[in-house]
């Protein structure tokens, strides 16, 4: 008999392909899928301090009368909780309710905190 297994197991190890990944898919919920990207992603963005829309505006005309970057922080947060990374770069020009830094156009009631940063 012992003969007869070995010849089974050495046969079915011959023909056998691996699935690789594929077999261990199952083993992971969403939840923990979730959760290993938010670690992943995780680079822990700052809550600054609110600043009124008034005071993001003189931060603003500063930064663009003397051509110096700024970093904007927006009000929004995602489903998390977590807020997206801070928009860096120089204000090419404003109108009355809106920015336009680098290339993104924002609207000034979406601006938490404009952070005047040095060259």
């Amino acid at each position: 008999m012992s003969k007869e297994f070995d010849q089974r197991v050495t046969d079915f190890f011959a023909h056998y392909q691996d699935r690789g990944m594929k077999k261990w898919a199952g083993f992971f919920l969403s939840d923990h899928t979730a959760m290993i990207n938010k670690e992943t992603r995780q680079k822990s963005v700052p809550d600054r301090a609110e600043m009124s829309r008034e005071e993001c505006g003189k931060v603003l005309g500063a930064a663009f009368g003397n051509q110096r970057p700024v970093a904007v922080q927006l009000k929004e947060v995602d489903e998390n909780g977590d807020r997206p990374e801070e928009i860096v770069g120089f204000v090419q020009g404003y109108a009355e309710d809106k920015v336009v830094i680098g290339e993104h156009v924002i609207a000034l009631d979406d601006l938490r905190c404009v952070l005047l940063l040095s060259d």
